[in-house]
Formats: C-alpha cells, structure tokens, sequence
C-alpha cells in the first residue's frame, strides 16, 4: 500500500464543495492518532482545494486540484450534494488517479463526484440514507447499498462521517496491525469497530406516507422482542397489515425481508455482546433468540464470517 518511492502513506483530502470540521476530522484523526501511537510520521495528509476557492476559504498548507497531487489515498469529501455533474477535469483527474493505482475513498456527499466519473458503474456504493433518493435518481447503473461502507477495486464509498472512521480504523488493522487499529479506537472513544457489512441505522420516520408507520412499529417491535422472536405473521398481525402489505414495506424501504431483517438485528446484538460483556457464548446465544449454541454458531459465521468463539478469542488476543 505504500508508495515505492516512499515510507509516508500520503492521504490527499480533496474538498469539492462544503465542509465541516468534523467532516474533515472523520478522516484526518485515525491517521493522526496513529502516527502518535507510532511516534513516527507514518501517514501524511494533505488538503486539496479547487482552483476557483477564494483565498479566504483555503486551508492552511492547503493545494489547489490542479496541482501534481501525489497520493496513496484520495479522500474525497463533501456535505453538500453537487447541483450538477462535475467538471471534464474533474472527471478525467479522478479517473487518471484510479487508473495510476491510487485508492479512492468518498465520504457522504463525495460519493456523487465518484459516480458521476464513471467509477462506480455497475457496482455496489455506500450511500447515507438521507442522499439515498436523489443519488438513486441520478445514477441508475450504481446499486444502492445500506451498508457502513463498500470496498471494490481500491474503490471506497462510506456511509456518512461515524462510518469513514470505521472505515479507516479497519484499514488499519488490515496494513498496520490489530494492536495498533484498536489503540487507535481506544484513542478516539470508538465503544467498538463496526463491520463493513453493518446496515445503517435508518431514521423510520423520514418515510412518508399514510402506512408508513407500520414500518416503524414492525421494526420496534423486533427491537424489543430479539430474546423471544416473533414470528412474521405475528408482527404483521400486531401493526394490522397482511404479512404480504409487511414484507412490501421491508423490501422497498429496507431492501429486505422482515425475516431477514431480524436475523441481522439479533445477530448485531449478539457480536456487541460478545465484545462487550463477559457473558457466555451460549447465552449470548439464548438472549438474542438462538434456540442452541449451534444454531447460534452457524448463523453468526454465515453473516459475520467468523464463529462467535473465534470473534471473542480474536477481541481478547488484542487486549
């Protein structure tokens, strides 16, 4: 991952448009922290600015776009949604980055300027709920993706802010190390690392429409039933909708079956369990609705990849 020519991983963060302090912070803070912990400049970030920013807006010891910006990472972050595509310079410099081997990662409203160069096509992209209709509107050839974040080809799109440090936290313990990726996360009061695979945690109220509702009480109602789980038809049955009106509603807002769905609440709830508690795998198991240790173990490695058992002894080996 690191250039030949030098030992300094070079992250450029390329500003298109607005931005906060916390935007920046969410990708500028691992690599900071972790170079303390190193007590060496390991990773090296850089600010990238338009060229048409007002000498008022740049940053300090910032570069402009158009600059020969040599990097390992290409950050680019935004939080405001571009009104319109974005420059033939701006499309055909991201593509030259990619085609050079540089990873590019975009944060929130960034992932629009990767889309509209072309890099995303047919692939899958992590998008914040609340940009989720106007990017889907925009880019038909992009699958949409609820997920933390998504990683293909040197390819990164995160979730929102809280997800690009999940995201760079387990890039480093991919390049670094997990001793140094979880004093990192000790560093930043992160309470754990959340997988890639993690769904964002939706807003059910943002949905409108008369039985929109439903959906926030189906869901609820999983949330506070995960020890003894109901059944479909029983959900169905207690927010009055058929099981088939319940299953349209997952599937359009949540891209999912409630079944499913459900499986992946108790299932996120057994993995903070098992990282943040004593209690045993077996009735980790029982107080998340597994009726026996190996269903709880076969369900738990086919959508986290690893055994409940494997993933306590792997949090334990890094303390």
């Amino acid at each position: 991952m690191i250039n030949a020519a030098s030992s300094i991983y070079q992250v450029a963060i390329y500003l298109p448009g607005g931005y906060s302090w916390y935007a920046i912070g969410s990708l500028e803070a691992p690599f900071r922290v972790a170079n303390e912990i190193l007590g060496e400049e390991k990773f090296r970030c850089v600010y990238v600015i338009p060229d048409d920013c007002s000498e008022s807006a740049r940053l300090p010891h910032s570069i402009l776009w158009s600059d020969a910006v040599v990097c390992d990472l290409l950050a680019v972050v935004c939080e405001s949604v571009p009104s319109e595509t974005i420059s033939p310079l701006e499309k055909k410099k991201l593509q030259h980055f990619y085609q050079q081997g540089t990873t590019i990662l975009a944060s929130y409203a960034g992932v629009f300027w990767l889309a509209d160069s072309g890099l995303l096509n047919h692939q899958r992209a992590a998008v914040h709920w609340s940009l989720m209709d106007t990017f889907s509107e925009r880019y038909e050839s992009v699958e949409l993706s609820d997920h933390l974040y998504e990683r293909h080809n040197r390819l990164i799109t995160t979730a929102g802010f809280a997800a690009t440090l999940d995201c760079l936290v387990d890039f480093l313990e991919e390049t670094e190390g997990k001793e140094l990726a979880y004093a990192v996360s000790d560093q930043l009061c992160m309470d754990r690392i959340r997988p890639a695979q993690e769904r964002q945690r939706l807003p059910f109220k943002q949905f409108g429409g008369d039985i929109q509702p439903r959906l926030t009480m189906a869901v609820e109602l999983m949330e506070n039933n995960l020890e003894e789980p109901l059944s479909t038809d029983e959900i169905a049955e207690f927010v009055h909708i058929s099981r088939r009106q319940l299953e349209r509603l997952f599937k359009r807002y949540l891209d999912t079956m409630p079944a499913r769905y459900y499986l992946q609440l108790r299932l996120k709830r057994a993995r903070q369990l098992l990282l943040t508690t004593h209690t045993s795998i077996v009735q980790i198991g029982l107080l998340c609705g597994f009726s026996s240790g190996p269903h709880f173990s076969s369900a738990y490695k086919a959508y986290y990849h690893i055994t409940p058992r494997d993933e306590r002894s792997k949090m334990l080996q890094t303390k």
